[in-house]
């Protein structure tokens, strides 16, 4: 999985993937082994593949990551490229417009039909892509103009999906 930190103003790229019961990890450049055990509901082991111990408390309200390590504390704010990309179109959409696919998959659910309102954040549809589902969200208040796509579609990247047509106010 792919990941975005933000540090002191700074965007730092994150790769994970599982390696045996541990998790390999790129961050930048750098890649390094490690093994992280729950040692409570905060509280984490992380042993290095070079043997060193680390304790470490963690605590995160949505995106936002509190790390607290020997005498430091950090806050990192980590989201997943795809929520950065929905948010820029989020920018872009206003209150109406296309929505397309982010990334090339299959249309699962289909939860909406022309002329149905929605409200920001409602649920669309459900784009299964690199095995996971992702439900796809109005990015503004409208009403369904167009649906582009049915259940069991396959789709690729930057497919149009729905048509969002603003609320008459």
């Amino acid at each position: 999985m792919r990941f975005i930190a933000r540090h002191g103003g700074e965007e730092i790229p994150i790769e994970v993937e599982r390696h045996g019961s541990a998790y390999r990890v790129r961050m930048a450049d750098r890649w390094l082994v490690a093994d992280v055990v729950n040692a409570g509901p905060y509280l984490r082991s992380l042993r290095l593949e070079d043997g060193t111990q680390l304790t470490l408390v963690h605590d995160r309200d949505g995106t936002m990551h509190q790390i607290s390590l020997a005498d430091s504390i950090i806050h990192v704010d980590i989201t997943d490229p795809l929520s950065l990309k929905r948010k820029g179109r989020e920018d872009e959409l206003g209150a109406g417009g296309v929505i397309r696919a982010l990334m090339p998959g299959r249309i699962v659910r289909v939860m909406i039909k022309k002329g149905d309102s929605v409200r920001k954040g409602a649920s669309l549809l459900v784009l299964e892509a690199m095995k996971m589902e992702n439900e796809i969200q109005a990015l503004a208040d409208g009403v369904v103009d167009q649906v582009f796509v049915e259940a069991g579609q396959t789709v690729e990247s930057g497919t149009e999906l729905v048509h969002l047509a603003p609320l008459d106010r």
